[in-house]
């Protein structure tokens, strides 16, 4: 074999090996996945929280019992997307239920399967929280996210209006006040909240 296609062997197979992987999906420990899920909690919800990850089927499947009511999904692997959120134990039910429907966050045979009696969902005030944005924004290595991702909280009052709540709803205020002032999202379907978004990172 000559040199020159030697070379070219040896910067193809690098070449390759480098695509190989980058392409690779992140494969986190189950102590980083944990530490993910939780990033969304404030610190005192951290220690006491439950951790799942949803298989093929989008079912739960226990990484970490919940000690204090709160239960954070894990950010599913090998995607573009840095997806964690954390919900009380009882409401997250319908959470999983939306998944296994084919949606992200909720809709409408979620809510019909509440109002048939098939899907029991509480009327207590519940929280929730969420930390989203693209997969570069993570730091697995620090557990750390950058002003990539955006942070917020939901308080949900299934079934309540904005008027009812006393808060306005997302369209009547400007998206840079959003930040700013707490508005009602869903308002009088059982995913009703108020949202509370956090400032971004530095």
């Amino acid at each position: 074999m000559s040199k020159e296609i030697f070379a070219f062997v040896l910067v193809m197979g690098s070449l390759a090996t480098f695509s190989a992987a980058v392409l690779q999906p992140m494969q986190l420990t189950e102590n980083q996945m944990v530490a993910a899920a939780l990033i969304p909690l404030p610190e005192p919800l951290r220690i006491g929280a439950g951790v799942v990850r949803l298989d093929e089927t989008k079912h739960p499947q226990i990484i970490r019992k919940s000690a204090n009511g709160m239960v954070c999904i894990a950010d599913p692997p090998g995607d573009a997307v840095f997806d964690v959120r954390c919900y009380e134990e009882h409401f997250i039910e319908v959470v999983y239920r939306a998944f296994q429907l084919g949606y992200t966050v909720s809709g409408p045979k979620v809510e019909e399967e509440i109002k048939a009696g098939q899907l029991h969902l509480s009327n207590d005030v519940t929280a929730g929280y969420r930390c989203l944005g693209p997969a570069s924004g993570y730091n697995p290595s620090t557990n750390t996210i950058s002003s990539e991702i955006d942070c917020w909280e939901s308080i949900h009052f299934p079934f309540r209006t904005a008027r009812q709540i006393g808060l306005p709803e997302m369209n009547d205020i400007s998206a840079d006040l959003r930040r700013r002032v707490p508005y009602v999202m869903s308002s009088g379907l059982y995913w009703a909240h108020v949202m509370i978004e956090h400032p971004k990172k530095n």
